[in-house]
């Protein structure tokens, strides 16, 4: 049985709290559901630049198309495979 997945682009943007300070984030992640995109979001923002997942805030999950990706090694990935994948159970 073989089910075919759609893997989408993903731009979600943060806010570091305290907010007066307003230092924001934005990440491109390539996943299948939303919160696989902010669980992988928080993920490379907590390694990069050491910000605990509690001092950030999200200001929006977007869905993007290939043309807009910034990254341009997930750009070339997205644009290779033409996200799809099959899943077999």
């Amino acid at each position: 049985m073989s089910k075919e997945v759609q893997v989408k682009n993903y731009r979600i943007t943060f806010f570091k709290k305290p907010l007066k300070n307003k230092i924001k984030y934005e990440v491109d992640v390539r996943a299948i559901t939303e919160k696989d995109a902010l669980t992988q979001a928080y993920s490379r923002i907590g390694s990069k630049h050491r910000v605990p997942r509690q001092l950030l805030k999200v200001h929006s999950i977007k869905e993007i198309s290939i043309d807009e990706i910034k990254n341009p090694i997930l750009k070339e990935i997205a644009s290779d495979d033409k996200g799809k994948i099959h899943l077999t159970k």
